[in-house]
């Protein structure tokens, strides 16, 4: 038995509790039910029976006021209402709710009510005509097996959903052929149980041939007990679980989140929102699907289409969906699966993510190899018939070029080495997101854009630098130099993290324009950062520290300084730094700051480098 409270009481309590609702979950001016509305503005009450934050109905509401705004052009105010009945008895409030709503909806027509699921639709019927009087019902989320049990009322349309648990249990035995029991979970509350008679509908056929344990009303620790102890040749078919066996309100996704954690069978389920969070693979019927067909059956209502002439719909054919992850887990081979199953969250490998971009790199590398190849035999035939016509000046001419083809061939590789590595850190970076379990859908989507712009980089850099060296026309237009310290900063944030350092910019915003070739200066920038990088490297935290400074000469040119907190350069050894092939670094090749030096003067400017020993900037 229920205890006695005063009506007058949890009337005050709902009505308190509405209230604090009311203003967040209804369009501005619904309060407003009289000498405002416009003659075409059509009002649709959501009526949700469960709490309306569960994933799958946010994911429902969603769809479905998505199509309502697509298939209805006039004026619309959509009002919602839970009822929150899978938490609380269904009849504990349902009178004192009933009375609220006649009061709060008193004088204000609504053509549509919407109701979901099945606690919501039996609500609705019951009380449509005092509280909505003459609305046109549209139900969703309600299982077509109950409503076969129902007598609809009249203006009561909507789109049934199908809980197939047979053909999930099917797929569960086709993927575990070993499987010796089914353990069936499912809580306490109104909800659970219903669900729970539709999937024992399904189980009966299995009886005889395997041992069917019900995990049924328990508390959630007995039930993490019971799943916890499970053979290895179980399988779990998770139900819902509102409400565990001692009252206590869950979420059902949590639960199964748990659930999943403990088991040592996998776990099926037909919800599309248990999909990510435990369940290997079920029967299921899609969401967005249901809620894109509800928004559409309330904008033909709108619309002045006859509710008898729509009528109740077909529901949606559930259709195999299977967790990858869960897949792997369970060592359950995917060509288990029918041929038309979807398959969700599927780790893709740098090749698969890539392969177009891992091509053209390639590719570029090949054209060059097949170049330099060219240009050698070339070479060797040209240094045949110098010998032949000028014997004593063969060797001379013999060093020269083999100097100027070993600098344009190192020249290339070391250039196109450091957007090829920006474009592996990325796929190292995507590598790492996809282990994480976690994916955040910008994160790839700005990880694949990095991929892209280092890839044209790469060819940029190819085109330009053998432009460069042919003594062609380079690319010259204005550009920001600003603005490419900023980009330059932005494509090594991975490398400074990496190396724990840190680069500050110090921007003088009055600077002027540069003309040239915004790639090859990008380069420079490169170098000078990479090689300051590495002049900190060993050093102490605190000066693992690189400032980038700009100003306006008295000139009117624009200069850029690159200063680190580094051990020094010798003196000695400052008038070389620019040398071809002259390094200090030990695996140095010397031709990153030659290479600089070389676009500088091509635009007209000049690079040069001071050490201050005594006091490190």
């Amino acid at each position: 038995m229920q205890p006695h409270r005063p009506k007058a009481r949890i009337a005050a309590i709902v009505l308190a509790f509405v209230i604090a609702l009311g203003p967040s979950i209804l369009p501005s001016g619904a309060w407003a039910q009289s000498g405002s509305d416009k003659s075409d503005t059509r009002r649709v009450v959501i009526l949700n029976g469960t709490d309306p934050y569960l994933p799958a109905f946010i994911v429902v509401d969603g769809a479905m006021r998505d199509a309502i705004r697509a298939g209805r052009s006039a004026p619309t105010q959509l009002y919602a209402e839970t009822l929150d009945m899978s938490r609380f008895p269904q009849g504990l409030l349902e009178e004192d709710t009933a009375q609220l709503l006649r009061k709060k909806y008193r004088g204000l027509k609504v053509d549509v009510v919407v109701a979901a699921p099945t606690n919501a639709l039996d609500f609705a019927q019951r009380h449509r005509d005092e509280i909505w009087p003459g609305a046109t019902i549209v139900f969703h989320s309600a299982a077509a097996s109950e409503l076969r049990a129902r007598s609809l009322a009249p203006r009561t349309i909507g789109v049934p959903l199908q809980y197939d648990f047979g053909s999930t249990l099917d797929l569960a035995l086709k993927l575990r052929p070993g499987t010796r029991r089914i353990a069936v979970v499912a809580g306490a509350s109104e909800s659970d149980r219903a669900t729970l008679a539709i999937a024992r509908a399904s189980l009966e056929r299995f009886a005889g041939s395997l041992e069917i344990q019900p995990l049924v009303g328990l508390t959630l620790a007995d039930t993490l007990a019971a799943v916890r102890a499970l053979p290895s040749d179980a399988v779990v078919l998770y139900v819902l679980m509102f409400r565990d066996g001692a009252g206590v309100p869950l979420v059902p996704r949590d639960v199964l989140e748990r659930i999943a954690e403990v088991s040592p069978a996998p776990v099926f389920g037909v919800f599309e929102t248990y999909l990510g969070h435990g369940i290997a693979a079920g029967a299921i019927a899609s969401y967005v699907s249901q809620g894109r067909r509800a928004g559409e059956l309330v904008a033909r209502v709108l619309n002045g289409e006859r509710p008898s002439a729509i009528g109740v719909q077909a529901p949606a054919e559930p259709g195999c969906i299977a967790d990858w992850h869960q897949l792997r887990r369970w060592g359950i081979d995917e060509s288990l699966l029918p041929a038309d199953c979807e398959v969700r969250f599927r780790a893709v490998t740098a090749w698969d993510r890539y392969r177009w971009q891992i091509l053209v790199a390639l590719a570029v590398i090949l054209a060059q190899a097949a170049l330099i190849s060219a240009l050698l035999l070339q070479r060797h035939r040209r240094r045949s018939a110098e010998i032949a016509l000028q014997r004593n000046r063969g060797e001379l001419f013999h060093a020269t070029r083999l100097a100027t083809m070993g600098e344009l061939t190192a020249s290339i590789a070391h250039e196109v080495n450091q957007p090829l590595g920006a474009i592996l850190a990325n796929v190292d970076a995507a590598e790492m997101l996809l282990e994480s379990g976690g994916v955040p859908a910008d994160e790839l989507r700005k990880i694949l854009a990095d991929v892209r712009r280092d890839d044209l980089r790469a060819s940029d850099v190819i085109r330009r630098l053998r432009a460069l060296l042919a003594k062609h026309e380079t690319a010259r237009e204005p550009f920001d130099v600003n603005e490419t310290i900023t980009e330059v900063q932005q494509l090594l944030a991975a490398e400074i993290r990496r190396r724990d350092a840190e680069v500050e910019t110090a921007l003088d915003r009055g600077l002027p324009k540069v003309s040239g070739d915004r790639v090859q200066l990008q380069q420079v920038m490169l170098n000078l950062i990479v090689n300051a990088l590495d002049a900190v490297a060993d050093m102490p935290a605190d000066r693992r520290r690189i400032t980038v400074h700009t100003r306006r000469t008295a000139d009117g040119d624009a200069e850029v300084a690159v200063t680190d907190r580094g051990p020094g350069i010798a003196a000695a050894q400052l008038t070389r730094l620019f040398e071809s092939f002259f390094t200090t670094k030990p695996r140095g090749m010397g031709l990153g700051l030659s290479i600089a030096r070389t676009i500088v003067e091509a635009h007209g400017g000049r690079i040069w480098a001071e050490s201050d020993a005594r006091s490190p900037t």
